[in-house]
């Protein structure tokens, strides 16, 4: 096969599959806004499990799982978070939620199995529609940008603040994958003792986005080392939105807040559409991914006040 056309399916698949994500969240929210609709608002988005959005809710988790798990970092940690958060997508899909935050059940029934399958269609072929226009958007009008690199002029010097959280990306870099992999292990190993398993369904959503989370701070480490830093920005505040929506959550179990959890899940989910979305436009073409050194780069260049 002609080298040049490899090269072009090559990233005709790695558009697809970053594209495909966003529409994926757009098809998860539109089968729960119509399934709100016709019946009452959930305790929490995974609640919906139990619901008429139960397949939309299963297959969206899996195949974003899917494009987490295929596509690859730019660096060893992130290539390792990124497998992590796609591996606990799939936990989330298929391990339910207890069902003390489901207000209505409302499933399919062997007496009426085409129940939901309004609402799995509206939801497929709005999802496709986005998917598309997203597409069409970022290969028609999307402004042609030169490489990035993480040797510019001005990035001879950058904050003390930047610096550090490069330096710490590359301390835990080395032992990240183990330590992933390790905790995957343990859940395996804990999963049908009923005091856990009871809270796989919370611990994985918690571990999935504190894993999306780093993956942001990354590309505002990417970004920053790149000169780029209107994206270092936005993505540094993507990761500390998400962090800070993350701990919200947690509080609101502990205390049993009625439909905040719902809202801090759907900011979560929100929030990770938004920022591969503009990941997305940020790196549309493959020369436009930024390199693997630009953390170590930027770990390593002079500090100035933060």
């Amino acid at each position: 096969m002609d080298v040049r056309s490899t090269a072009e399916d090559a990233a005709v698949t790695y558009r697809y599959v970053r594209v495909g994500l966003v529409a994926l969240v757009v098809f998860l929210l539109v089968s729960l806004g119509l399934t709100w609709a016709h019946t009452c608002l959930q305790g929490s988005i995974s609640a919906f499990f139990y619901t008429r959005t139960h397949a939309v809710f299963v297959a969206a988790l899996c195949a974003m799982g899917s494009c987490l798990i295929v596509y690859q970092g730019s660096r060893l940690g992130e290539d390792a978070l990124l497998n992590f958060a796609g591996f606990l997508a799939f936990v989330v899909a298929l391990v339910p939620t207890g069902s003390a935050e489901v207000c209505q059940p409302w499933l399919p029934t062997v007496s009426d199995p085409f129940g939901a399958t309004a609402n799995n269609m509206i939801a497929l072929f709005v999802a496709a529609a986005a998917g598309i226009a997203l597409y069409l958007a970022l290969e028609r009008l999307r402004p042609s940008q030169p490489p990035p690199t993480c040797a510019g002029p001005g990035c001879t010097e950058v904050s003390t603040g930047w610096k550090r959280v490069a330096q710490v990306l590359g301390a835990i870099e080395p032992w990240l994958p183990k330590v992933l992999a390790a905790a995957v292990l343990l859940g395996a190993l804990l999963l049908f003792w009923p005091p856990f398993r009871d809270r796989v369904h919370v611990i994985a959503a918690t571990a999935l986005f504190l894993a999306i989370t780093l993956v942001a701070v990354y590309h505002a480490c990417y970004a920053k080392a790149a000169e780029r830093a209107r994206r270092a920005r936005f993505y540094a505040w993507i990761a500390v939105l998400m962090l800070l929506t993350v701990a919200a959550t947690i509080v609101f179990l502990a205390i049993d807040v009625h439909y905040a959890v719902f809202v801090a899940e759907l900011v979560l989910i929100l929030l990770f559409g938004v920022f591969w979305g503009v990941q997305t436009w940020d790196v549309w073409d493959l020369w436009d991914r930024y390199p693997e050194e630009a953390v170590p780069a930027l770990a390593e260049q002079e500090p100035t006040a933060a």
